[in-house]
C-alpha cells in the first residue's frame, strides 16, 4: 500500500508552483459550476419546460461555449492569457447570478449563451498559461493536473449541490457559483499576476501555419466533435433520465456524478503515467479510450 501511494505522489514531482496555483484556480472554479449537471433538471422541475424546449436550451449552451473558446483564444493572442482569465472569472459569476433571474424561454437561451461564452474564454487562455508555466518534459503531466483538477471539481459540485438543493433550492447553487468564479478570480489576482509569475518556457511560432489548412487538425476536430457528440449526453441528457426513469433524486444523481469524478480524480494521474510510454501509440490509445465509451452506454442500458 504505502509503494502504490509513494508512485501516486511521485507522478505530481516537478511540476511548478505556478501550475498548482493554476490547478486550484481551475478547482474552485469546476466546483463552483455545480448548476450545471442540474440545468436540464431545474429547467424542467421549476421552470416547466417541455424537452424540447430544454433541448434548445442545451443547444444555445453548447454554442455559446464554442464561440466562447473561439473569441478566448483570439482575445488571449491579442491581449495575453493572465487578462482574459481575470475578466472571464469575474464576468461569469456575475452572470451566474443574474441567470437566476430569467424565466422565459427566449430569454434563458439568451442567458446561457451568454454564460457559457464569457465562461469558456477561460479555456484557452488557461491552457496557454498552462503551457507557459510548465517545463517541456513536464507539459504531459501538467495538462493531466489540470484535468485532475477539472474532475476533482466535477467530483464535489455535483456532490454538494444535490445538498443544497435538498437543503435549501435551487436558487442558492446560482449564488454558489457566483461567488465560487470570484473567489477562483481573486485567487488568480493574488498568485498569478504576471509581476509574480515565473514563466517556465515562452514558445513563440515565427511562421505560423493557419489551423485551416492543417488536414491531420481537421480530421481530429471531426472527430473530437462527434465524440463530444455522444459524450455530452452524459451532462445533458442523462440526469433528466436519472430523474423520470429511475426516479432517483437530486442528492442521488448529485452523488452519482460526483463519484464519476471522484473514480478519475483517483486513477487518472497513474494512468497517464503508465501510458507515457513513448511506445505506445496515441491513436490507438485514444480508439481504445472510444470503444470503453461506446461499452459505457451499453451498461447503462442493461443495468439498474
Amino acid at each position: 500500500m504505502k509503494k502504490i501511494v509513494k508512485n501516486y505522489i511521485n507522478t505530481f514531482k516537478g511540476l511548478s508552483a505556478e501550475v498548482w496555483w493554476l490547478a486550484l484556480i481551475t478547482l474552485v472554479n469546476r466546483a463552483g459550476t455545480m448548476v450545471i449537471p442540474f440545468l436540464s433538471l431545474y429547467l424542467n422541475k421549476n421552470l416547466d419546460f417541455s424537452i424540447p424546449d430544454i433541448g434548445w436550451i442545451m443547444s444555445f449552451f453548447g454554442l455559446g461555449s464554442v464561440v466562447g473558446t473561439w473569441i478566448g483564444g483570439k482575445l488571449t493572442d491579442k491581449i495575453g492569457y493572465y487578462k482574459v482569465m481575470f475578466v472571464s472569472l469575474i464576468l461569469t459569476g456575475i452572470f451566474f447570478v443574474l441567470l437566476q433571474y430569467v424565466s422565459t424561454f427566449k430569454g434563458f437561451c439568451a442567458g446561457i449563451f451568454l454564460v457559457m461564452f464569457v465562461a469558456d474564454a477561460f479555456r484557452p487562455a488557461m491552457f496557454v498559461a498552462l503551457s507557459a508555466y510548465s517545463k517541456p518534459e513536464n507539459k504531459t503531466r501538467s495538462v493531466t493536473l489540470i484535468r485532475l483538477a477539472i474532475n476533482l471539481g466535477f467530483s464535489a459540485g455535483p456532490a454538494v449541490g444535490g445538498l443544497i438543493i435538498t437543503g435549501i433550492d435551487y436558487q442558492a447553487l446560482f449564488w454558489v457559483d457566483g461567488v465560487t468564479c470570484a473567489l477562483a478570480a481573486v485567487l488568480l489576482l493574488q498568485v498569478l499576476h504576471p509581476k509574480k509569475a515565473k514563466i517556465q518556457d515562452e514558445v513563440k511560432v515565427t511562421n505560423p501555419i493557419s489551423a485551416y489548412k492543417d488536414k491531420p487538425f481537421w480530421i481530429f476536430f471531426i472527430a473530437m466533435f462527434i465524440f463530444g457528440f455522444v459524450f455530452l449526453q452524459y451532462f445533458s441528457t442523462m440526469p433528466l433520465y436519472y430523474k423520470d426513469v429511475w426516479f432517483l433524486s437530486e442528492l442521488e444523481i448529485g452523488l452519482l456524478m460526483g463519484f464519476n469524478g471522484f473514480f478519475i480524480f483517483v486513477f487518472e494521474m497513474p494512468l497517464i503515467k503508465w501510458l507515457e510510454n513513448p511506445k505506445n501509440s496515441k491513436i490507438k490509445l485514444v480508439a481504445i479510450g472510444l470503444f470503453l465509451v461506446a461499452i459505457s452506454f451499453v451498461v447503462l442500458n442493461m443495468s439498474s
